[in-house]
């Protein structure tokens, strides 16, 4: 691959013409189509060429400071996949961003699979600007990612179906439930055994019940465990878990889930081997009316972004079964629309 270059889209000048773009091949050598790339109004893009048939056919990403489109197929039946970059003051970000989607459809066996690996990558953009490093999830991000994959795992597939309930997930998103489908909401909440029992929530939408039926919190404990222990668990080792139920139950849900997994932050070239977790009680609660919490109707005109802390000690008298949230999704039947 081509040395790094500080400014890859340096020497491209923006072409005069409307709807037209100029690029440059990034490496002659890849064994994928990639052009650095600059449109008509000035902005940066990477793009890939495709054969249609390996054209992505899962829905595109929708972020907030990178736009990703699939062109219409030229004469020789090829298609354009464009990443485009909206805000330039992020253009050494975007960079990065483009480099490891070079890097990582390299490794791709076929090019529809380097097109998905590409499209996936994407979902960094979105970790990345709400204050991601690109590093191994801290372990704070540890037990958030983890506390959802599990409630992905025993709350929602052994309920509904497997396409619907990764659909459902939408915590990486920074969508204000981590997972709702039709109109049940769940929240996860990872948080140390031995802490002071409270969790921490960080809007005043999370425990907002407007526009749900039913919303269940749902809090998991995690303690950091010792090197060699036996029955501990790495972030790797759910992530793996989960990926060969979904191969098993609807291979169609696995695009979903490696995309929500990327917008948290997880890549499977990270190493956690060293970063074992014992997982202790687990609580499943239901937030009502009557639930401690803070919502946005009852903040004054111009309060929003509302930090506070609940008290579980407080919140024992809504505790609640997993039978319960299983007559849930009974109630709710196939009204899913995720």
């Amino acid at each position: 691959m081509e040395m790094l270059k500080d400014d890859p889209w340096g020497e491209i000048e923006r072409p005069r013409m409307a709807d037209t773009i100029a690029a440059r091949r990034v490496d002659a050598d890849l064994p994928w189509n990639f052009f650095w790339a600059r449109g008509a109004d000035g902005k940066v893009l990477l793009t890939m060429s495709v054969e249609g048939r390996s054209a992505p056919t899962a829905g595109l990403p929708r972020l907030r400071d990178i736009e990703v489109t699939l062109g219409h197929p030229d004469g020789g039946g090829n298609q354009l996949l464009v990443f485009k970059l909206l805000d330039l003051t992020q253009q050494d970000l975007f960079q990065t961003l483009c480099r490891d989607i070079i890097s990582a459809a390299t490794r791709a066996d076929s090019e529809v699979t380097a097109a998905s690996v590409a499209v996936r990558r994407t979902w960094r953009w979105h970790y990345l600007l709400r204050g991601g490093q690109g590093a191994l999830l801290s372990s704070e991000e540890q037990k958030g990612l983890l506390g959802e994959l599990l409630v992905l795992e025993r709350l929602l597939l052994p309920h509904v179906d497997a396409l619907s309930a990764v659909t459902a997930w939408r915590g990486p998103l920074g969508a204000p439930k981590d997972f709702e489908i039709a109109r049940v909401a769940i929240e996860a909440k990872g948080r140390r055994g031995g802490a002071v029992p409270f969790i921490s929530v960080t809007s005043e939408d999370q425990f907002d019940v407007s526009g749900v039926d039913y919303l269940y919190l749902y809090v998991v404990e995690f303690d950091e465990a010792p090197a060699g222990s036996t029955s501990s668990i790495t972030v790797t080792d759910v992530v793996e878990r989960i990926r060969r139920s979904l191969f098993l139950l609807d291979a169609n849900a696995c695009t979903p889930f490696e995309t929500m997994l990327s917008s948290a932050g997880y890549r499977d070239e990270d190493d956690y081997t060293n970063h074992l977790w014992l997982e202790g009680a687990a609580t499943i609660y239901a937030v009502t009316d009557e639930f401690p919490r803070i919502c946005s109707n009852e903040l004054r005109t111009g309060v929003s972004n509302v930090r506070y802390s609940v008290s579980l000690g407080e919140c024992a008298q809504f505790e609640t079964t997993m039978n319960v949230l299983a007559e849930t999704f009974g109630i709710v039947g196939d009204s899913y629309d995720v």
